[in-house]
């Protein structure tokens, strides 16, 4: 389809689900013109802004964009964290066994955390890097021998750091458990369908209705596939050296940045 075709099927769009880091800024610095942007697009579209942080809770997210210069509000921001306690809001009753960092933990204290001496219905592991000790996960890995089920907040195989470089991310922690230990397991941040179903619930729109924007392949761009949204992905971030021909996994549309969504959605 030529990308001309492809802008024009953007103009009716009614909702924007934007990524946050590498697509709105990279290195602790807002990217070119994303400012200027999301505050013009947040008068003209509904906008719900994903990131697949575990590492802190939706308000200290909040507090960095702003003191980068982004007026976003905290009910704007959607995480793996708000998706997990979503689900297990619904299973009350159910035991947790949870490796995160100290941050996190607080967000799960009126959850069901287990006793020394119990077996846990679920075993969550979410950023822990606060104290990347590997007792952690070996205790991680015999409640799952003992019949637990393996839940991840977020499926990256690693994210960038405040210099750009790559550091092993939650992902590759859960799927070293789930070989491990010959378990399934179940994401619930990008880029599972039901993290992107939960945006779509949050921002009262359907696929159809919206796209996703981010610079991830894998979390991004495959996630908003899985959920039937057409994903646009900015050259900003993972992406910045990013070439068509890299990737089986195909954008609906390919753009410089943030900001060029202005011109497309004018």
């Amino acid at each position: 389809m030529a990308k001309l075709k492809k802008i024009l099927l953007l103009k009716n769009i009614k909702g924007i689900l934007s990524d946050i880091d590498g697509t709105l800024y990279f290195k602790e610095a807002p990217v070119k013109g994303a400012i200027d942007a999301v505050n013009r697009l947040q008068k003209r579209k509904k906008m719900l802004f994903l990131t697949n942080t575990d590492s802190q809770t939706p308000k200290t997210i909040q507090k960095k964009l702003l003191k980068i210069g982004f007026s976003i509000q905290k009910n704007d921001i959607f995480t793996p964290i708000i998706a997990l306690k979503n689900f297990l809001q619904k299973n009350k009753d159910k035991k947790i066994f949870l490796v995160a960092n100290k941050e996190i933990e607080k967000e799960f204290k009126k959850f069901n955390i287990i006793s020394k001496e119990e077996i846990p219905d679920f075993v969550i592991i979410s950023d822990f890097s606060d104290d990347w000790n590997v007792h952690r996960l070996n205790e991680a890995f015999n409640y799952l021998l003992n019949g637990a089920k393996l839940l991840g907040t977020q499926g990256n195989r690693y994210c960038l750091d405040k210099k750009g470089q790559p550091v092993i991310d939650t992902g590759s922690f859960v799927r070293m458990l789930s070989n491990a230990a010959c378990v399934p397991y179940k994401i619930f941040g990008k880029p599972s369908k039901e993290f992107f179903n939960q945006a779509l619930n949050k921002i009262g729109l359907k696929p159809e209705e919206c796209i996703v924007v981010g610079d991830d392949i894998e979390s991004d761009i495959s996630g908003a596939i899985n959920a039937g949204i057409k994903p646009v992905l900015v050259k900003t971030g993972k992406a910045a050296n990013y070439e068509n021909s890299d990737r089986n996994t195909k954008p609906f549309l390919v753009i410089n940045d943030f900001k060029t969504l202005l011109k497309i959605l004018e």
